[in-house]
């Protein structure tokens, strides 16, 4: 399956949503969710690929195009709990899905620049950071063009509030020409070097259990070009120092 550069989503102007429906009747015992996102992984403990999802991990043996690393829109899956393989894990069917564009954040010791990356972004719907994502970050993006590329910028040298960074996301456009209306994208940025490198240690309980899991973790807030004038960018904040991202990596 040839990977497309980018997801478009139209009719879905934010991710990561989770909509579910549960259905107990006639036998039934199942759990769609729809809207959302994952990383790929692969565990031999839980037979061969799997999802790192919002929710936890869930074994996905139909994913044979992907790999381990990829991330990925679903726009389906199903939890059938009456015909699970394994009493272990669960395991999700019914899988559809599309690969995301996947991008490393670009660490510089440099002055944040535009350079072609002048497309302003109207919006970022959502912003979606789990500790099952292997230090992925996922961005729901707005702007005025079908195919821009993009990139997220740090400078770890920057003074910033404490341990608080600025992540700067710029966009380039694919033309000279905008469209005349919004076109949402799904971008994913790895963050797992940085982190790595750059992240502080903490212990914390693992979300939906009440074990205690040692973790790296940095704090940032995300910048994005809303604006550009004679090749001067206004950036606006999604998360503001009050309340910054937190992005946690399992050690």
């Amino acid at each position: 399956m040839k990977k497309q550069k980018f997801l478009f989503i139209p009719f879905v102007l934010s991710l990561g949503i989770g909509l579910y429906s549960c259905n107990f009747g006639n036998g039934g015992n199942t759990q769609t969710f729809q809207n959302t996102v994952a990383v790929v992984d692969y565990r031999v403990d839980m037979g061969g690929p799997v999802m790192s999802t919002l929710w936890g991990v869930l074994a996905a043996p139909s994913l044979t195009d992907v790999n381990a690393g990829d991330c990925i829109y679903l726009y389906q899956f199903y939890i059938d709990y009456d015909n699970q393989p394994s009493s272990q894990f669960w395991t999700a069917t019914g899988i559809i899905k599309e690969d995301v564009d996947q991008k490393s954040i670009t660490i510089t010791s440099d002055t944040i620049t535009l350079g072609d990356y002048t497309l302003p972004i109207s919006s970022i719907t959502t912003v979606l950071a789990n500790e099952f994502f292997q230090g992925r970050i996922f961005t729901g993006i707005n702007c005025k063009d079908k195919n821009p590329t993009f990139r997220l910028l740090v400078n770890p040298d920057e003074k910033g509030t404490g341990q608080i960074k600025n992540f700067y996301l710029q966009a380039k456009p694919s033309s000279t020409t905008e469209n005349s209306s919004d076109v949402a994208a799904v971008q994913a940025f790895n963050l797992l070097y940085y982190i790595q490198q750059y992240g502080r240690d903490t212990t914390r309980t693992i979300s939906g259990s009440s074990d205690q899991v040692n973790f790296k973790y940095i704090k940032a807030n995300l910048k994005y070009v809303s604006g550009v004038t004679d090749g001067t960018p206004t950036y606006s904040t999604v998360s503001n120092t009050s309340s910054p991202m937190e992005i946690y990596l399992f050690q």
